[in-house]
């Protein structure tokens, strides 16, 4: 049996998911966390979770993938999540399946929390009305989920699902059907009727090429008859109503108070008056992101990572030596100065600072389930505006501190070709995790006791880079009308610990099989270019390959700070992945006293923002490429971001030196 997952954004679609299969999701208390399919297997076969949308008439690049999925995946039938606390919005996606004709099973979630606003759904009624199987689930609780998940083993022909718009709309599909059908299916072809008529622009592909111009003219002449009746100002909003009337009776018969006690509603009132009052609120919210640097980096992170060197240096390396000599390894045979000099500092020096993205993603995806960076993003909303973003591009930029990849992904939520490419510009200038090595190395080095607020300051910079470039950029490449920012406010919830340490430990997954693949590989040939130079073996690092590429850009980094061949070729060959930045120089210097002696304080901190801001990592480039669509606007990226980067680093240095 295959499913597809459909619902609402933020109803708890992916947490079902994540309880119907073995698959794992990311579950986030906020809309568009989803932006690409999931495949999951269960029991009974698969199922495929979709983007969350309020229609099936694609507005974004991710709900475009809604309808591609319903009229060319293989299916027998659809699971559509739908939160009992907002019956009414949902119930508009809802129809639209339903007329689809296809099997659709209706899991009607937080039920719990719906008790809690002083209200109950009749199941029974529901399931009459709609013509299809409706079971009360809760996510949370895992309430209703095994009955759901056993429904799935058959599916059975729904009874036809019909609404009726109307006489001079039902006139119209008759005369529409003819014109698109390309099989004998009466619900589907009635179906991509209605579709035409509500806009849905991705129907346009699948209708035979030499009927789309009568297709067209029949639609002018339907939605001139509406307007001219005065049924509705638009065609599509005649639909709407005629859903909105029956939406409405359906939710008169089942939906019922039996307490004028609404809970969460006052609760979240009263928070909310705080949390995102336009002063108070930006205060919270940098004194929320300061304790969780505070806590990551100066307490129990460093602790742990602390442990983690002490094993590595006192312990690992030592054996790893010992068993060398026993297996009669020489002291100086490049094997071993390869795996003691080479490998063990580049790949050991990352994974020391693994505890500290742990406990940082831990944190974050606590903050993300209780339902704060919805609330964040209404309280940014106005400041993103006045530098010419979408509100939408809070999330892809939250994301992109994790990872700039799925961050870049995130964009598709935008509707706005310029403005999600502007989006796409500004990510890489946010603080993702591989970067965070680096950051820990320099503070602790240079800025033991202030080592929090000097990595935060690496946050507040790269935001701030971002958004006076997005103003930059909106008012000349990229330059847009204004649009409104909808994003749906959830209640604020308890994080399941389930899905934050689920979250967490995905993260920490995908940075160590980076460390395994491009840190290992990275490390390996670093070595190689550190031992090798033009004469063979080099005597010297100053000798090796990976100098004489240093040097030739080291003239470069001369007026920011930093222009010795280590640290250049520390950059470089950061452009592979940003973890091997911390590799690189670990296995160029040697030792944390000879990186203490290369660089200054202000040298430390302008490598540090450099790093934060040149190019992407190689991965990112390629999703900015598979995204645009386009080589040259991601050589333009990589452009901007590195004149960027040297711009700023060049300020930050030269400010520096006139004052300190």
């Amino acid at each position: 049996m295959r499913y597809l997952l459909v619902g609402n954004p933020n109803v708890g679609k992916s947490s079902v998911f994540n309880l119907l299969t073995t698959t794992y999701a990311h579950v986030g208390n906020y809309g568009g966390i989803t932006v690409e399919k999931k495949h999951g297997t269960f029991k009974y076969g698969e199922i495929i979770d979709l983007p969350g949308t309020y229609s099936v008439s694609p507005t974004s690049a991710d709900e475009g993938i809604v309808t591609k999925s319903i009229l060319e995946d293989n299916y027998d039938g659809i699971i559509n999540i739908v939160d009992s606390t907002h019956l009414k919005r949902n119930l508009h996606l809802t129809i639209q399946l339903l007329e689809l004709g296809k099997p659709v099973i209706i899991g009607l979630n937080m039920m719990d929390e719906l008790k809690l606003t002083g209200k109950t759904i009749d199941l029974h009624k529901l399931s009459e009305k709609l013509k299809c199987v409706v079971y009360g689930i809760s996510a949370k609780t895992k309430a209703g989920i095994s009955e759901l998940s056993e429904s799935l083993k058959s599916v059975k022909q729904p009874a036809t699902f019909r609404i009726y718009y109307g006489e001079i709309i039902e006139k119209t599909i008759v005369e529409l059907i003819p014109l698109i059908q390309v099989n004998d299916d009466a619900n589907l072809n009635r179906w991509k009727a209605i579709q035409i008529l509500e806009g849905n622009s991705g129907l346009w592909d699948y209708l035979p090429r030499e009927n789309i111009d009568k297709v067209k003219e029949i639609v002018q002449f339907c939605e001139q008859e509406i307007i001219s009746q005065k049924l509705a100002f638009s065609l599509k909003g005649a639909i709407f109503n005629y859903r909105r009337h029956f939406i409405n009776n359906v939710v008169n018969e089942c939906l019922s108070t039996i307490s004028l006690q609404n809970y969460h509603k006052e609760v979240n009132h009263k928070i909310d008056r705080i949390i995102t009052h336009p002063f108070y609120g930006l205060i919270i919210f940098f004194l929320v992101m300061f304790g969780v640097y505070f806590f990551t980096f100066d307490l129990l992170g460093t602790v742990l990572s602390d442990l983690i060197d002490v094993f590595i240096n006192d312990y690992f390396t030592p054996f790893i030596e010992h068993f060398l000599s026993t297996i009669n390894v020489k002291g100086d045979s490049l094997l071993r100065s390869l795996i003691l000099n080479g490998i063990i500092p580049g790949v050991g020096g990352v994974i020391v600072f693994v505890p500290q993205i742990a406990i940082l993603f831990l944190m974050l995806a606590i903050i993300e389930g209780t339902g704060y960076m919805a609330r964040v993003a209404i309280m940014l909303d106005t400041l993103f505006a006045k530098f010419g973003l979408n509100g939408k591009a809070i999330v892809p930029l939250i994301t992109g501190i994790g990872c700039n990849v799925p961050a870049i992904m995130a964009t598709r939520t935008i509707e706005n070709k310029k403005e999600r490419l502007l989006t796409i510009f500004i990510i890489p200038f946010m603080s993702c995790s591989a970067r965070i090595p680096i950051y820990s190395l320099m503070a602790t080095l240079f800025f033991e006791k202030h080592r929090a607020l000097i990595i935060l300051s690496m946050y507040i910079i790269g935001t701030i880079v971002a958004l006076v470039c997005a103003k930059l950029l909106s008012v000349s490449i990229f330059k847009t009308e204004d649009n409104s920012f909808i994003i749906e406010i959830p209640p604020y919830r308890l994080p399941r610990m389930r899905n934050v340490l689920r979250h967490t430990k995905l993260m920490i997954h995908d940075f160590l099989e980076k460390a395994g693949k491009f840190i290992l590989l990275g490390t390996i040939v670093i070595w190689f270019l550190l031992t090798l130079g033009p004469n063979g073996i080099a005597l010297t690092q100053d000798s090796s390959f990976l100098a004489y590429l240093g040097k030739f850009f080291a003239p470069v980094f001369s007026p920011i700070g930093f222009g010795n061949w280590e640290a250049s070729s520390s950059l470089i060959v950061g452009f592979m992945a940003k973890e091997l930045i911390l590799s690189s120089m670990l296995e160029i210097y040697g030792d944390m006293s000879l990186i203490q002696m290369s660089f200054t304080g202000l040298s430390a901190y302008t490598f540090m923002v450099f790093s934060l801001l040149y190019l992407p990592c190689l991965a990112t480039v390629g999703v900015i490429h598979q995204e645009t669509k386009s080589i040259k606007m991601t050589l333009l990226v990589l452009c901007f971001t590195f004149s960027v980067a040297y711009i700023v680093s060049f300020c930050v240095y030269q400010l520096g030196l006139l004052f300190l």
